[in-house]
């Protein structure tokens, strides 16, 4: 069974009237690829729950009104005196934004919209200033003792006996993230501006009573994700591995959903993140490719199926500047080559979830992005042409179109991100090469077979250099190598045969005839 449609059968067990499926982000900088997948995961499930006439809802919020705790490198001069203000009450980069938060968040949404999420976007300023989080506040301040007792017994660590579950905003310096409560009367708290309470920031020594609610102060992330359960009737939210750690974000918040809050939790688990040689990416650090980087290069059901296709619960090692690209294409192509056989099927259901608009009529030839990258790169290919032979008839609209598409993804992924083994160049001359005498010997059979016929389809004559391997029993690896280094320098290449019938014969026999 699909991994999605086994997360359906566990989230329906709960038996909800109704299904919210919330998420959440800190937009505190430029928002990586890799945290599509937390909100693919939950578009998924949102669509799987749709599809069996559920009653549900997707929310997709911005923690906006979290502190500025982190920069990225090339902010730091400029951005350095907002630490430990809300990052929605921080300019933004750029004029034309609301503020910090929304500059990054503006983009990102366009993103995952463009992707099909389809996710009703909150913002955690608004509620808090709203009111949408007062009673959650005062049920917290209420049971601050309680909630001190649920972090020492979930996570080992703690709080201090003086520590309450809430930060008020400076009226002084603006400041959130420097702030201590010192006590609670039910309706105002006391309240030091610290200096030294945190390593990131320094508070201004501001110290007076103020109200806790409508958005004069703001829960901490563990006790505000119980709220927002208790406050919304949340029924799903997953989150990064890390937040699901025993004694970590959402056991705690459990607890508090629980004993404080008196409300079933919501169900979740921790999903893997995605990988860049093997480190995870990081939003405030600019650590990872952007959202917008690799939107520009994939088209939006690639990027989908990027996030679908592997087990939430593995990790996804994503290397734009490697072969993830032309390897994701092949493996969409299987599955969509077996969604039209078996759409229940494993990979049937990846490309199910993939698919913005299932509507939409579906190419019934597709091909190769690899050998598209490399036909780029050879002179006198026709991409069209070698597809209609490689397909055995003439190309439906839709599977021009394709082609088209996948033309100019591979040109952005050359000129970008592909590595050294995707590119090469004809050589004017032969390169110095030593071969043995098996490597003369095939290809002076290459010669003979090139000058037998005046043109060479690429299919034909590739069949035919298989052939020959065959015939002189040599290693494939040792046969092509010789046919690269003679033309491109290189041990390895693109698909042999139509890498030569794409070159002026002339040329080819000359160089054939220059290997001694």
């Amino acid at each position: 069974m699909f991994w999605v449609d086994e997360t359906i059968q566990e989230i329906i067990k709960r038996g909800d009237k109704k299904y919210l499926i919330t998420d959440y982000k800190t937009p505190s900088g430029k928002i990586h690829v890799g945290s599509l997948r937390g909100v693919v995961i939950h578009d998924v499930i949102w669509r799987g729950l749709q599809e069996i006439d559920r009653e549900t809802e997707y929310w997709y919020g911005f923690d906006d009104f979290d502190p500025m705790d982190g920069l990225p490198e090339k902010l730091k001069d400029k951005f350095i005196k907002y630490m430990g203000i809300p990052l929605c009450n921080i300019p933004a980069p750029e004029p034309g934004y609301a503020n910090f938060a929304r500059y990054f968040a503006d983009s990102f949404v366009k993103i995952f919209q463009s992707i099909g999420a389809k996710a009703k976007i909150i913002w955690a300023s608004e509620l808090y200033k709203t009111g949408a989080y007062n009673k959650s506040i005062k049920i917290v301040l209420d049971n601050a003792e309680k909630i001190r007792e649920i972090y020492k017994e979930v996570s080992g660590g703690g709080k201090p006996t003086d520590w309450y579950p809430l930060q008020v905003v400076c009226p002084k310096c603006g400041k959130i993230g420097t702030t201590k409560i010192n006590g609670w009367d039910g309706k105002e708290v006391d309240f030091k501006c610290e200096e030294n309470l945190i390593e990131w920031a320094r508070g201004c020594g501001y110290k007076g009573k103020i109200s806790p609610f409508d958005g004069n102060g703001k829960m901490p992330y563990k006790v505000e994700t119980a709220a927002k359960w208790f406050e919304f009737g949340t029924s799903v939210e997953l989150a990064g591995k890390d937040h699901y750690t025993k004694g970590g974000t959402f056991y705690i918040a459990r607890a508090i959903a629980e004993e404080v809050f008196k409300i079933k939790p919501a169900y979740g688990y921790g999903y893997e993140w995605l990988l860049v040689g093997g480190k995870a990416m990081h939003t405030s650090k600019g650590v990872g490719n952007s959202a917008e980087e690799i939107a520009a290069i994939l088209p939006p059901e690639l990027l989908r199926f990027l996030m679908v296709r592997t087990r939430a619960k593995r990790a996804i090692e994503f290397d734009v500047n490697g072969d993830t690209i032309p390897l994701l294409y092949d493996e969409y192509d299987r599955c969509a080559a077996d969604y039209g056989k078996d759409q229940k099927s494993d990979t049937g259901r990846a490309f199910y979830f993939s698919e913005i608009d299932l509507k939409k009529e579906q190419p019934k030839y597709l091909l190769r992005f690899s050998k598209i990258a490399y036909m780029l790169q050879m002179p006198r290919s026709d991409i069209f042409e070698y597809a209609k032979e490689e397909k055995g008839s003439e190309l439906s609209e839709i599977e021009k179109e394709e082609i088209k598409n996948r033309i100019d993804i591979a040109k952005k992924w050359l000129e970008k991100f592909a590595p050294g083994n995707y590119k090469f160049t004809i050589l004017d001359k032969l390169p110095k090469v030593e071969l043995s005498d098996q490597q003369k010997e095939f290809i002076k059979k290459i010669l003979e077979l090139f000058e037998s016929k005046e043109k060479w389809t690429g299919e034909d004559l590739h069949k035919e250099i298989h052939n020959i391997k065959k015939e002189i029993n040599i290693d494939p690896r040792e046969a092509f190598a010789a046919i690269y280094q003679i033309f491109i320098g290189k041990d390895s290449g693109p698909q042999a045969g139509w890498l030569l019938a794409s070159l002026e014969k002339d040329f080819v026999t000359r160089r054939l005839r220059e290997v001694e």
